[in-house]
């Protein structure tokens, strides 16, 4: 049975990915990179440290470049956040069903709280959280479970009663490999077959979401 969710954020809650990625065309044009989709799309759901390692993979770049990469990333995705940031469709309604209905709510994001903090803020959703994890908390980032974990011990619940909403295919493999069922919501990548057979349910929109933990919790009665 699941009595807590955990959500991702970027790409699951708020419509980050796409400005995202503006921004790092803007940087890899800036920077005299040739920053393509592909790799772009790999950056889903990792930390910050764990990009600038694929920055420095990627180019052979030293790590000072690759860290002046990822500031310059951050502060032009930063600039158009101030206008271009929304929330992606039902999330706010999905968070405020599942409070109704009793479910313990966490965030786990790669993302740092400031960040994290800045981007609920002006949609009011942080309220809902009981508690937040973010990137800089753990050692090993997303698709590595350790986020996932670290959100369940604090909610005070086990892994297996946690279900874990996620946009990306680093998040489902995350939270698979924390034991959890997923339900994904897709945003900017289609999932694979191996990614569906990760997750509980797949979903068109967060609209989706009570109902699917609700059937969910009928086929798990304890």
């Amino acid at each position: 049975m699941i009595h807590a969710v955990l959500f991702d954020l970027d790409g699951t809650l708020v419509d980050t990915e796409t400005i995202s990625a503006h921004a790092w065309h803007s940087t890899s044009e800036a920077m005299g990179l040739e920053v393509d989709d592909d790799l772009i799309r790999s950056f889903v759901g990792r930390t910050a440290d764990a990009l600038i390692d694929l920055l420095i993979e990627r180019y052979g770049i030293t790590r000072e470049r690759a860290r002046e990469t990822f500031d310059l990333h951050q502060r032009l995705k930063g600039e158009l956040m101030d206008s271009e940031l929304t929330a992606k469709p039902f999330a706010k309604k999905a968070l405020a069903n599942l409070k109704e209905r009793g479910f313990k709510l966490g965030l786990a994001t790669s993302s740092y709280r400031p960040v994290a903090e800045r981007e609920l803020e002006p949609f009011d959703m942080l309220k809902y959280f009981d508690t937040i994890t973010c990137g800089n908390e753990v050692t090993n980032g997303k698709p590595d479970p350790e986020i996932y974990l670290l959100a369940a011990k604090r909610l005070g619940t086990e892994p297996t009663t946690c279900a874990v909403v996620e946009d990306s295919p680093n998040g489902v493999r995350s939270g698979h490999a924390a034991g959890m069922p997923v339900f994904l919501v897709p945003d900017t990548i289609a999932p694979t077959p191996e990614i569906a057979s990760c997750c509980a349910d797949v979903l068109g929109s967060l609209d989706e979401l009570v109902g699917a933990i609700a059937l969910y919790n009928d086929d798990h009665q304890e």
